[in-house]
Order: C-alpha cells, then structure tokens, then sequence
C-alpha cells in the first residue's frame, strides 16, 4: 500500500491510497478524476497524467504505442506524459507526484 500525491485541473492537491497490484488509472477514477473511457485499453487518452520529477524513474518512459496515443492529444510532453492506465502501482511508486493532464 502507498500513496501518489495528484494536483488535479484546478490546482488542487490530493493524497491518493493505493493497493500494489493496481493500475494507477483506477485509483483515479474511484476518485472521479479522469474518466478513463476505454478502461485501460491504451486508445482514447482520457486517463494522461504528467509524472512529475524523478517519477518517470520509476515508472518508466512510455511504451512507442504510448506515446503514438499521447502525441495526438496536443498535451504530449516528451519524459513527463503517461496513460495512467499503464502504470501499475507498487511499493516503489509510494510518494509518486503527478499532475492531471487538460481533460479531452
């Protein structure tokens, strides 16, 4: 169990509990922060978040596939930009900052 710190589309900051094993995605939408409307399947862009400092150290550059997706959001940042859905959690993402990418 951990926690991701998340700053949401308004600027506000959020301590989010996660389970190991979960996607990062569904800790978000329990919480009704993205919508996540292709339920992980990595082809509609609606659960991107931007990993912020060293995060991406942890979680990893996004797949070629990934970041195919991202780039045409028009909110694609090189290093930072991830699907929420790809990302699963565990003991290491503890403490994990990531800021909500503009809504779709």
């Amino acid at each position: 169990m951990g926690t991701v710190k998340v700053t949401d589309r308004e600027g506000g900051v959020h301590d989010l509990s996660f389970d190991n094993g979960k996607k990062l995605m569904e800790v978000l939408r329990e919480e009704d922060m993205v919508r996540a409307e292709c339920g992980g399947m990595q082809i509609c862009a609606t659960c991107h978040v931007y990993i912020e400092g060293n995060g991406t150290d942890i979680v990893g550059a996004a797949s070629e596939d990934e970041a195919d997706m991202l780039d045409g959001t028009g909110d694609f940042e090189q290093g930072r930009s991830r699907l929420s859905c790809q990302i699963m959690l565990s003991d290491d993402c503890d403490g994990l900052s990531l800021t909500l990418a503009p809504e779709l």
